[in-house]
């Protein structure tokens, strides 16, 4: 009695965003490790919220979410910023997240908001470059044009992209020939051993916290955006798409997923990679894991 009296109190019991009892999914997303484990946190949530639900993470959930004659999944996800909106195999040009879901409401697709995390590259620097002030590109871009040497690292052909690096060196006036093209996999370990200044790398990496790297803030919105002078997609991310006929059975499925997307930060993306790509943890535990943690699921 004494131990049971002086023991940790019980957790409070979760409250679902909404009440989904009813409602069965076949949730799917797959492609990149990054949607993977977005399916897998789909499937926590909708379950946690009373929905029954079946995951084939792995597949590519948008292209099945579009084909119901070839396909029985109901929930899937897709990278705003990069759909094959007319399913010829190739990512089209980039368009606004309005745009895209206006688009598919006519065949039969509902979008879902999309997560606070960013579908970009981004420039990472080592801990000890950044504890003397540079926090930002345009910090980056200052320290080059009056200090030392600045050496880039980034993939090769990353200079090409307006979209990418070139749309970064263009906008914060970074001199091109200080650009040195590495293999992709080998830029964050050119950053952390100090062979590059800075790297140019997936947003969601997990090598980035477990190296001890520091993200810069795009503070001019280059990534992404392009220099062809046109309006771009803005940070995408990625989003949930599901079948309008599914949907409409229960709308309240929105606020259980916006309450999912809405917590997933570059931060919290890049630490649950880490989870997954550094420590090996296995997608489904690390996702119903975190949503534990963050109070969605008891």
């Amino acid at each position: 009695l004494l131990l049971a009296g002086c023991g940790p109190a019980a957790p409070p019991p979760v409250t679902p965003p909404a009440d989904l009892h009813g409602a069965r999914y076949v949730v799917a997303g797959g492609g990149t490790d990054d949607l993977v484990l977005l399916c897998h946190l789909a499937v926590a949530v909708v379950q946690a919220a009373g929905a029954r639900a079946s995951e084939q993470c792995g597949k590519i959930g948008w292209v099945d979410v579009r084909a119901p004659d070839r396909s029985e999944v109901d929930l899937g996800w897709a990278y705003v910023g990069r759909v094959d909106r007319d399913l010829d195999g190739h990512p089209d040009p980039p368009a606004p997240f309005a745009e895209i879901a206006r688009a598919d409401a006519a065949q039969g697709v509902t979008w879902l908001a999309p997560t606070a995390f960013a579908d970009t590259d981004a420039v990472v620097v080592p801990g000890a470059l950044a504890a003397t002030g540079i926090r930002s590109l345009s910090d980056l871009a200052a320290r080059a044009r009056g200090g030392p040497p600045l050496v880039l690292c980034a993939p090769p052909g990353a200079l090409a992209d307006p979209r990418g690096l070139g749309g970064v060196v263009a906008t914060y006036g970074f001199d091109p020939s200080t650009v040195r093209a590495v293999d992709p996999g080998a830029v964050v370990a050119g950053v952390a051993r100090g062979a590059c200044s800075a790297g140019v790398v997936p947003s969601t990496s997990g090598r980035i916290p477990a190296l001890g790297l520091v993200v810069l803030d795009d503070d001019r919105a280059a990534f992404g955006q392009g220099t062809d002078g046109r309006p771009g997609p803005g940070r995408g991310g990625a989003a949930p798409v599901l079948r309008t006929s599914v949907y409409a059975g229960h709308p309240q499925v929105a606020a259980v997923l916006g309450a999912l997307t809405s917590r997933l930060t570059d931060t919290v993306i890049r630490e649950l990679d880490r989870r997954i790509t550094v420590e090996g943890r296995d997608p489904r535990d690390v996702a119903r894991g975190w949503v534990r943690e963050v109070g969605l699921t008891s």
